[in-house]
């Protein structure tokens, strides 16, 4: 049985469209859509299809491996490679005497970065708190950098998560929009909303790694502000020590909820939308933080973000000008204080750009450009 999993995860997917001509290409990416179909928990899967359908469009016939692939790959088949991981990054520890060309897909925050700010964060909590909560920053190895020699980079997210690969390499770096699944009718969920009401709630929404977000700047935030209203959709349970820490924000606070982690496909996702006004996210680093997107592009939710979350704000959303307590505080102020009609404005604002910026149509447009730009250098 393990054997017939291992081999069924780390099979190479041939020729995934059955097109039986032209160059090769090799994804290195996610399999699972490929043999199960899409899960809606993550972006990624999505996104894999989608790699896959640009370079099917491009001529390629498209072999498919997952990411983290620890078999050996012939490389020599290919004409390009594609996405990140051990996979992708074997190719440049083999002796050979001809390389594909690459692309380096970056879908998180530059790993040394990203890494640092987890650790202050994790520092600040310390020093606040007296406990180190590792198990709630987001760590990881950087690998070899192959940003240093692919022919290419694609970044998900803005400027900002595009920045450290522009510093650190002269090879093009392309950033492109992440995409929201589009679940329900944004105009329908603001119709709903009673803004009288929703200027005094907040969204939280999103992954492992509470640290790192900043759900606990968010948590001592709204501990200061007893008419505001925090709605936390996350599986925080999975993060216990981050729970005995933060336990009397999490379960004495009458205004800070645990309303359970949502599931886009559930009834219970679209029924947490109108309800609010704002998606709040103080997070340290992200790459386009999919959780916002999911949030902001189905509601309407106004963005309460640092920088680092790597999402435009535009004339829309609210800007937290630090991973600190006195900065989410001061977002969340200014964001109460809005008059209706300007919330009004912001909410319909929000849908209408993340609806054209966030779509998956406009993300695989620029995919497809940003390949075809690398290729053709």
């Amino acid at each position: 049985m393990l054997i017939q999993f291992w081999n069924r995860k780390y099979q190479i997917l041939q020729d995934h469209f059955q097109s039986g001509f032209g160059p090769r290409a090799l994804l290195c990416s996610v399999n699972r859509p490929f043999l199960k179909g899409v899960n809606l928990k993550h972006n990624n899967q999505t996104e894999a299809l989608e790699m896959a359908q640009v370079f099917h469009e491009l001529g390629y016939q498209v072999d498919v491996v997952n990411y983290d692939n620890p078999m050996a790959i012939d490389y020599a088949r290919y004409e390009v490679v594609f996405g990140s991981g051990a996979a992708f990054q074997n190719l440049f520890l083999k002796e050979t005497t001809r390389l594909p060309r690459t692309i380096l897909y970056q879908c998180g925050a530059y790993v040394p970065r990203s890494n640092a700010a987890s650790l202050r964060r994790l520092e600040a909590v310390y020093r606040r708190r007296g406990v180190w909560l590792a198990g709630s920053a987001r760590l990881s190895d950087a690998g070899i950098g192959p940003e240093q020699v692919v022919d290419g980079l694609i970044v998900l997210g803005n400027e900002v998560s595009a920045a450290p690969f522009r510093a650190l390499t002269p090879r093009p770096v392309h950033e492109i929009p992440l995409f929201f699944h589009q679940m329900v009718d944004a105009d329908d969920i603001i119709r709903a909303r009673d803004l009288s009401q929703a200027r005094r709630h907040f969204i939280w929404f999103s992954g492992s790694g509470m640290v790192h977000k900043g759900l606990d700047l968010a948590l001592e935030a709204f501990a200061r502000h007893p008419e505001l209203h925090l709605h936390i959709h996350a599986a925080i349970e999975k993060e216990m020590p981050f729970v005995r820490a933060f336990h009397h924000e999490l379960h004495e606070l009458p205004n800070i909820h645990l309303d359970g982690y949502l599931l886009l496909q559930s009834p219970e996702f679209a029924a947490a939308l109108p309800g609010s006004a704002f998606v709040i996210c103080p997070s340290c680093a992200e790459a386009c933080a999919s959780s916002v997107l999911n949030i902001a592009g189905n509601g309407g939710n106004i963005p309460i973000l640092t920088r680092e979350c790597a999402i435009s704000l535009g004339d829309f959303g609210v800007p937290i000008e630090d991973t600190t307590v006195e900065a989410v505080e001061a977002a969340l102020v200014a964001a109460s204080s809005l008059t209706e009609p300007e919330l009004d404005r912001r909410q319909r604002a929000t849908a209408a750009f993340f609806q054209r910026e966030h779509s998956l149509e406009h993300y695989h447009q620029r995919l497809k450009a940003a390949v075809q730009a690398i290729l053709s250098a």
